[in-house]
């Protein structure tokens, strides 16, 4: 019996080794890094900083986008999920 006690926790242990980065998919997927710092640079377009002195609420920065976003934020105008992803990645409740 305590032989498959540990055989039975090696094989769990084997399966969680296998699979570290087991967090929630918004955990491990950040939005603003990898598709929107590139262009919100402050230069382009206004950067993280400048938004969050904007916008100081995420629902008012989910309308901006939505209705005076430009051509190259059509991935967010029709998108209410991922618009208030990328709200909370900035840090706007």
């Amino acid at each position: 019996m305590k032989s498959l006690l540990v055989t039975l926790a090696a094989m769990i242990l084997f399966l969680l080794s296998c699979f570290p980065n087991t967090g929630f998919a918004e955990e491990q997927m950040k939005f603003w890094p990898n598709m929107c710092a590139s262009c919100h640079d402050g230069k382009t377009a206004p950067n993280a900083a400048q938004l969050k002195e904007k916008y100081k609420t995420a629902e008012a920065f989910g309308k901006a986008v939505r209705h005076m976003g430009s051509r190259c934020m059509n991935i967010l105008k029709n998108d209410k999920k991922l618009a208030a992803k990328v709200a909370a990645e900035l840090g706007l409740r």
